[in-house]
C-alpha cells in the first residue's frame, strides 16, 4: 500500500504547487494521461529544495520541445542535458516545475536522478568450476561483457588486447561541485581511452578513486598473468563504460570522505542506451553494473522497483536476450535488496564465503537470483597491480563471466534461459531470512556446462579404422604465425586412442598422435558417433585447438559445440563459402589430431601452414570471388583432407 499512498501524496502536492505557481499559457502542453512522478522528487522539492530529475517523454513525442516548455515552468530551474534518441532529459526542478510537468501530456514520468556509489568492497574460480571450464576450452572467446563501472586500467596485463569498446558518461557541474571523469572533460565520450581509470581526476593523493571497475573486470574476464589466477571468462572481450563522476563536496561524499566518485542515474541511462545500440554489432553476453544506493524490501507488496530510472533499459536488454547482472548490496540485510538490483528484469547476485555459506555482509532473501563467491577475491586493480577484496559486486562479476562461458557454448540461448540453467545446476545454499528458510543457487559452471567428472573413468574412443601404426608425438607448432595453443587449453580426455597401438590420447588437451588424415565426411562420422558421451572430450579439445589457431572460426563461423562443427562439416548449402568452411575445419581437425605439423609439405613446397593461411585469407576477404573460394576448398580437399 505504501506506493499507492506515496503516489497519491505526490499528486496532491503537485496540485497544490500548480495552484501556487501556474506556468505561462505558452508553456501548457497537449492533453494526456498524468505522468508518474517519483515520490523522492516530490519530497525533496516539498522541503523547499531543488531536485535533479529525469523527465521521460511518451513514445512518439519529441524531447527538445518538451524540455523547452519545462524550463518555462519556473525561472529558477534549467534543463541540464537532453537525450533526444533516449527519450529523456535531465533538469533541476522546484515545486512549480513539478506542477507544470504533472500537467504535460507529453511527459511519461518524472524520476529523481539518484546518486549511486560503487558497491562497497568489504581461488574463487575453482569453487564455481571455472577452472574446469577453461580446461575444456570454454573461455568466453567470441563473446563480450559490459563493465559499467568506474572505468578500467587499459594497459593492465590482465586486459591486454581485449578491450573492444569504451565510453564515458560523467556529468560535471560547478553547482554540485562535480567534475567529469571523461578524459576529454566533456559529459559524454566514446572511443579508445574513454573509460581510462588512470586519469588525473581518478587520483586523490595515492588513492585511485576509479579502482572498482578494474577489480570487477578482472574477476569477470581477467587473463591469468604473473602467477595470478585468470578470471571467469579470460578470453571474452571487454566493453568498459565509465558512469561515475568526481564529487568534491562532503555534502555528497560524507564527512571526511571527499573527494569521492558517485554515479547519476541519468548517466546510467546514457550508458545503457549506448549498450542497446552496441548490441546490434557486438555479441554481448551480459552487462555488469556494480552500483547500489539503498535497500528495497521484498515485503512491500505494492511497492515495485519499476520506478527506478534504469528499469526500462534493463528490461529492454532482457528482451534482447542480454542479462544485466547487479550486486545485491552489502548491508547484510534480510529480505532487502539494493536499488537498482531490485529491478525485476535484473539478475540479482548475493555473495558466499569460503565455506560456501552466505557471506555475513551480503543482502539476502527471496529476491536473490544467484549466489557466487565474494570473500577475499584477488583481481586486477589500476597501476598494473592486484588486490584482494570482498563484496557482492565481486560475486556479480563471477556471474557476469559465467554468462560469457555459457553463451560461448550455446550462442543462441537467451539470458533468461542461461539464468535458469545456472539456477537449476547450481549448488543450493540454505540460509535464514526474516525467520524463513531460503535457498539460492551458488553457480556451478562444471554442471552448467555439463563437463565430465574428472574423477570418472571412461572407455577410450576408437579412431577411424584408417589409423596408422604407433606414431611418435607430433610437434605442437601451429600452422598459423601465432603461438601454439596452450597444452592445457581444453578439458582432460581419455580418448580417442590409436586403434593400431591401443595408446590413449594424452590426458591434457594437446594435439593427438594420429598420422592419418580424415576427410570432412570422416570427421563428421566421428562426431556423430561420439557426441553426447564422455568420449567426446578429445573432439571438443580438437575444436578448441582449431579455434585457438584459426581466424575464420572464432571470427566468421562459430564451432564452440560438436553440433555446430557437425553442421559445418555436412553443409546443406553448396555455396562456395560453406564448402570452404567444411574443408578448412577438416584441415584444422587433421592438424589437431596430429596428422600434420604446420611445416608438413602437402603439395610440392607448399606446407600445411601455407595452404591453410592462403585459404583463410580468401575466406576472410570481402573481395574474394566464388571461384576463388571454390578453388581453395578443392585444394584443401585434394591435398590436405585425404586418407593416406
Amino acid at each position: 500500500m505504501r506506493l499507492r499512498r506515496l503516489l497519491a501524496g505526490a499528486l496532491a502536492l503537485t496540485a497544490v504547487s500548480a495552484a501556487l505557481a501556474a506556468p505561462p499559457a505558452s508553456a501548457s502542453a497537449d492533453a494526456g494521461p498524468a505522468p508518474v512522478i517519483d515520490p523522492a522528487a516530490v519530497a525533496e522539492v516539498g522541503a523547499g529544495k531543488k531536485a535533479r530529475v529525469i523527465v521521460t517523454v511518451r513514445d512518439g513525442r519529441t524531447v527538445s520541445p518538451t524540455a523547452g516548455s519545462a524550463e518555462a515552468f519556473s525561472a529558477g530551474t534549467d534543463v541540464l542535458s537532453v537525450a533526444e534518441g533516449g527519450g529523456f532529459f535531465v533538469m533541476e526542478a522546484d515545486q512549480a516545475t513539478l506542477a507544470g510537468l504533472g500537467r504535460d501530456g507529453r511527459v511519461a514520468s518524472v524520476r529523481a536522478d539518484r546518486l549511486l556509489a560503487p558497491a562497497a568492497l568489504p581461488s574463487s574460480t575453482k569453487v564455481i568450476g571455472a577452472d574446469r571450464a577453461h580446461a575444456a576450452g570454454v573461455t568466453g572467446r567470441g563473446q563480450n561483457i559490459v563493465i559499467m563501472d568506474t572505468g578500467i586500467d587499459r594497459d593492465h596485463p590482465a586486459f591486454a588486447g581485449r578491450i573492444v569498446a569504451e565510453a564515458c558518461f560523467s556529468q560535471g557541474d560547478q553547482r554540485w561541485s562535480t567534475r567529469s571523469l571523461c578524459p576529454g572533460g566533456a559529459d559524454r565520450q566514446t572511443g579508445a581511452g574513454s573509460a581510462d581509470a588512470e586519469t588525473a581526476l581518478c587520483l586523490s593523493g595515492q588513492r585511485n578513486l576509479c579502482a572498482h571497475g578494474s577489480l570487477v573486470a578482472g574477476i569477470a574476464a581477467g587473463k591469468g598473468v604473473g602467477g595470478h589466477a585468470a578470471g571467469v571468462a579470460p578470453e571474452a572481450g571487454i566493453i568498459a563504460i565509465q558512469v561515475f563522476t568526481r564529487f568534491e563536496s562532503e555534502e555528497h561524499c560524507g564527512k571526511g570522505k571527499a573527494p569521492c566518485v558517485l554515479s547519476w542515474a541519468s548517466d546510467q541511462l546514457w550508458a545503457l542506451d549506448y549498450v542497446i545500440k552496441l548490441a546490434g554489432t557486438h555479441r554481448i553476453a551480459a552487462v555488469n553494473a556494480s552500483i547500489d544506493q539503498y535497500g528495497y524490501s521484498e515485503y512491500d507488496e505494492e511497492e515495485t522497483c519499476l520506478v527506478d530510472p534504469v528499469s526500462e533499459e534493463i528490461g529492454t536488454l532482457s528482451r534482447l536476450g542480454i542479462p544485466t547482472v547487479l550486486a545485491a548490496g552489502n548491508t547484510g540485510s534480510e529480505g532487502q535488496i539494493a536499488v537498482p538490483a531490485c529491478v525485476p528484469a535484473a539478475v540479482t547476485v548475493g555473495a558466499t564465503d569460503d565455506s560456501d555459506a552466505m557471506a555475513p555482509f551480503s543482502n539476502r532473501g527471496t529476491m536473490l537470483d544467484l549466489l557466487a563467491p565474494g570473500v577475499g577475491v584477488t583481481a586486477a586493480v589500476p597501476d598494473d597491480s592486484w588486490a584482494s577484496q570482498s563484496g557482492t559486486s565481486l560475486a556479480a562479476a563471477h556471474v557476469t563471466g559465467a554468462f560469457a562461458l555459457l553463451k560461448e557454448r550455446t550462442p543462441e540461448a537467451t539470458g533468461a534461459v542461461l539464468l535458469k540453467r545456472l539456477q537449476d545446476t547450481g549448488k543450493k545454499i540454505a540460509y535464514r531470512s526474516r525467520g524463513q528458510e531460503v535457498s539460492t543457487a551458488r553457480i556451478d559452471l562444471a554442471r552448467a556446462l555439463a563437463l565430465p567428472d574428472p574423477t570418472a573413468t571412461s572407455t577410450p574412443t576408437p579412431t577411424p579404422t584408417t589409423a596408422s601404426p604407433k606414431p611418435t608425438p607430433a610437434p605442437t607448432t601451429s600452422p598459423t604465425a601465432g603461438p601454439a595453443p596452450s597444452p592445457t587449453a581444453a578439458r582432460p580426455s581419455s580418448g580417442p586412442v590409436d586403434s593400431a597401438s591401443g595408446d590413449p590420447a594424452p590426458a591434457a588437451c594437446e594435439r593427438g598422435r594420429g598420422r592419418r588424415a580424415l576427410s570432412a565426411a570422416g570427421w563428421a562420422k566421428e562426431i556423430s558417433r561420439n557426441a553426447g558421451t564422455l568420449k567426446d572430450a578429445t573432439l571438443l579439445c580438437y575444436l578448441n585447438l582449431a579455434q585457438e589457431g584459426s581466424k575464420v572460426f572464432p571470427e566468421k563461423v562459430r564451432i564452440g559445440s560438436l553440433d555446430a562443427a557437425y553442421r559445418v562439416l555436412t553443409p546443406k548449402s553448396k555455396a562456395a563459402r560453406a564448402l570452404l568452411d567444411r574443408e578448412l575445419l577438416a584441415a584444422w581437425l587433421n592438424h589437431a589430431h596430429g596428422a600434420y605439423d604446420g611445416s608438413t609439405k602437402v603439395k610440392g613446397a607448399t606446407t600445411l601452414k601455407g595452404a591453410v593461411t592462403a585459404a583463410e585469407r580468401h575466406r576472410l576477404s570481402t573481395e574474394a570471388t566464388s571461384a576463388q573460394l571454390r578453388r581453395a576448398a578443392a585444394y584443401l580437399n585434394k591435398n590436405v583432407n585425404r586418407a593416406e
